[in-house]
């Protein structure tokens, strides 16, 4: 199986990567092709030495009258390999006219979205894809020929939030072979072997047409590819070094995450000051680091101001590392927010009304009961439930908003937390004062000492 070989070998590389993690709960995206077949069983012979939990997803694009055959061959295979599989259906063509894009677009979005929904749902760590080695090629020719700079032909990465390609090194025919002498079963979809697609095009007829002019044309790009990621990633650790070197100068010393946030801060992706605004950043020991437009500097304080600036510095740090609980009429401050729950607007205004300038009043869409409400700092693969919208990322509301990577992590991320099924499940509630979930309406009080529903009360001094 995978144990001998040049199977063997890849298996290795990839135990090696570190991209597979041991107890994690994986989501595959199963459609029944070679490829999700195929990592299926990638996965399930690394299942026990990983302590890894698997269940499959298939969704129904509803775009082929015989779906109902895959339907039945996802089902059964689930049945036989004892695995447990999820099923959603979404309605590609709707989707793509009222939002004026493309099937294939239109079909890579809702397909996201309801996997993202279900890992939510079901508390599993991290999706799957079968994203093979051709596709890796095809995407960089897709690329080359719509046009794109160098940094758009990286291709695939193996890793991004929380999806991971466990088989972007396997070349397609390693795949078949595999799936053929190990008598393993699969689905074609016909619908690939049309041109109407793009990719379909180049998959169909570009593609083979540079494998015949060089039969290792495959393995050509794929390391074209890797050397262009190094290349990025080695300038980019170039330039952070020599911001690393000028604090040195003035003998800063800070953890690599505390420079890295520092330099993401200050610098694009080029390397090149932002020359917009001012910022300050303590750095310890009473020296400061000075941004103004197109200079930096490195001053030093008087001691009071340093020692409070060092205090101000380790409060937050301790805020971000909390998850608070918000309880009833107990105001929760997180940075530059304060948040209460509780049926009282009047005590709210006693408490925190003179401490911010803006206030959001929520009611609940739901019946409260028992559920709890917590504070807490954004973690990698947030997502909120919009109201006829499915789940967002954090990530992107906070990138459409044009918060900086600096100011992200202080932004608060609402959460309830409730049972299920006899499971504790958690939604987001809201991001800040920025984005609602499907869960909290916008509350209109005319008067304040009528009110006995219970509110979730959002207040905020003026910037972030």
């Amino acid at each position: 199986m995978f144990n001998t070989g040049k199977m063997k070998k890849k298996v290795e590389e990839l135990k090696k990567s570190g991209l597979i993690r041991k107890n994690e709960k994986i989501l595959i995206a199963f459609s029944g092709g070679p490829d999700s077949v195929f990592l299926y069983n990638l996965l399930n012979f690394l299942k026990e030495e990983y302590s890894l939990e698997i269940s499959l997803m298939y969704i129904n694009h509803n775009l082929r009258e015989d779906v109902g055959n895959d339907l039945k061959f996802v089902r059964e295979f689930s049945e036989e390999n004892n695995v447990p599989l999820y099923i959603e259906s979404v309605n590609v063509k709707e989707y793509a006219a009222e939002n004026k894009k493309s099937i294939e677009l239109a079909a890579r979005e809702l397909r996201y979205e309801a996997i993202e929904r279900t890992l939510k749902n079901i508390n599993y760590d991290r999706i799957a894809t079968g994203h093979n080695l051709d596709d890796n090629i095809e995407t960089f020719i897709f690329r080359l020929v719509r046009g794109t700079s160098l940094k758009g032909l990286k291709g695939i990465p193996e890793e991004r939030e929380n999806i991971i390609r466990p088989i972007l090194q396997f070349e397609k025919n390693e795949i078949l072979n595999y799936l053929q002498e190990n008598r393993k079963s699969y689905i074609i979809d016909y619908t690939n072997n049309e041109n109407d697609y793009t990719r379909n095009y180049i998959r169909n007829e570009v593609f083979p047409m540079f494998v015949n002019i060089n039969p290792n044309f495959r393995n050509k790009v794929n390391e074209l590819i890797h050397e262009i990621n190094n290349r990025e990633n080695n300038e980019d650790s170039i330039l952070k070094e020599r911001f690393v070197q000028y604090l040195e100068k003035y003998d800063v010393e800070l953890s690599r995450k505390k420079i890295d946030q520092i330099y993401e801060t200050l610098y694009d992706k080029k390397g090149n000051l932002n020359i917009e605004g001012s910022k300050e950043f303590s750095l310890g020991n009473g020296k400061i680091l000075r941004k103004k437009y197109d200079k930096l500097e490195v001053i030093v304080e008087e001691k009071k101001e340093v020692d409070d600036a060092i205090l101000l510095e380790e409060k937050e740090k301790e805020v971000d590392e909390e998850r608070v609980e918000v309880k009833k009429n107990v105001p929760v401050k997180w940075h530059n927010y304060c948040i209460m729950l509780t049926d009282s607007i009047l005590e709210f205004e006693k408490i925190m009304k003179t401490e911010v300038e803006n206030v959001k009043l929520m009611k609940f869409t739901e019946n409260f009961n028992e559920n709890k409400i917590f504070v807490r700092k954004r973690l990698e693969g947030d997502a909120i439930l919009l109201n006829n919208l499915g789940h967002k990322k954090v990530k992107k509301i906070l990138i459409d908003e044009k918060i900086s990577k600096w100011d992200r992590d202080k932004i608060p991320v609402l959460e309830m937390e409730y049972k299920k099924n006899n499971k504790i499940v958690t939604e987001i509630l809201s991001v800040g004062d920025i984005k609602f979930s499907k869960y909290l309406r916008k509350k209109e009080v005319k008067d304040k000492t009528q009110n006995e529903e219970m509110l979730l009360i959002i207040g905020r001094k003026n910037g972030r």
